[in-house]
């Protein structure tokens, strides 16, 4: 976990939010998918999500949903996906989250699952289907193979969850932009926004990252003046690559990295 605090000090340090640059594994196919995870670490992503592809997705949107059936397809397994992040780390010193729903690690085997996650260089997880109420042997299992767990909140989160939330979660917390799931937007939504302000007003010392719909550097600008600690780009990154330019990826993710150094001290 200590690797992951380390990557959001490191963008504070510089005045920015943390970039946190999601892709499905194993998408489009599995040596295609080390380069462009590679690709994200050089340009500059201070984090790396990797999504391990689910047929029953219950929060990713239809750019993700068919990244996964692709990378199913073509034979992606959990196994697999987290081979190629091992691959991944011995090549850059970038930490990964791993982003899992919770089916797939309890048909792994939860403690294997942790187990391999960590020793293929996994800083932390990420459960979308994981309520808060239960979380305590979910965490205790990640937890004790030094794996952080990263929780989420959303717009329709009440103050006393939210709180609950952010103190319960390890390094940072995912904040989702909307209530719905995840897609390119033209626009911020304001419900982003006044999540952002209440999490920062509740516990302004906890880490937040903004996700769902962040799909340009204006966006990432935006909210890293907000006081963002980190912002989450996934189903644009998944377009980029889908289109098949390795170029383009290359020059979205430095273009929005840059976008995130704000002009003032959060």
């Amino acid at each position: 976990m200590r690797e992951l605090e380390e990557a959001f000090d490191r963008a504070r340090s510089r005045r920015a939010a943390a970039f946190v640059a999601y892709m499905t594994g194993g998408f489009p196919d599995r040596e295609t998918s080390l380069q462009v995870l590679t690709a994200l670490a050089e340009e500059g992503a201070d984090v790396i999500e990797v999504g391990v592809p689910f047929s029953d997705p219950i929060a990713d949107g239809v750019t993700i949903q068919e990244a996964s059936q692709i990378a199913l397809s073509k034979g992606a397994t959990p196994r697999n996906v987290l081979e190629t992040v091992a691959r991944l780390r011995r090549k850059v010193d970038v930490p990964v989250v791993l982003m899992s729903y919770l089916n797939v690690a309890f048909r792994y085997g939860l403690q294997r699952f942790a187990e391999d996650a960590r020793s293929c260089g996994v800083s932390a997880v990420i459960f979308p289907d994981l309520p808060l109420e239960e979380l305590g042997p979910i965490a205790e299992v990640m937890r004790g193979r030094g794996l952080g767990v990263v929780l989420l909140g959303s717009p329709v989160t009440r103050d006393e969850r939210l709180v609950r939330i952010l103190d319960a979660s390890d390094c940072f917390t995912y904040l989702v932009s909307v209530t719905g799931v995840t897609g390119e937007r033209s626009e911020v939504p304001r419900s982003a926004i006044d999540l952002l302000r209440r999490a920062k007003s509740l516990r302004p010392k906890s880490r937040v990252a903004v996700g769902f719909g962040v799909s340009s550097p204006e966006h990432g600008a935006l909210l890293s003046r907000e006081g963002a600690d980190g912002v989450v780009v996934g189903s644009k990154l998944v377009s980029i690559v889908r289109r098949g330019t390795l170029d383009e990826l290359r020059d979205f993710v430095r273009e929005f990295r840059n976008s995130l150094v704000r002009s003032h001290t959060p």
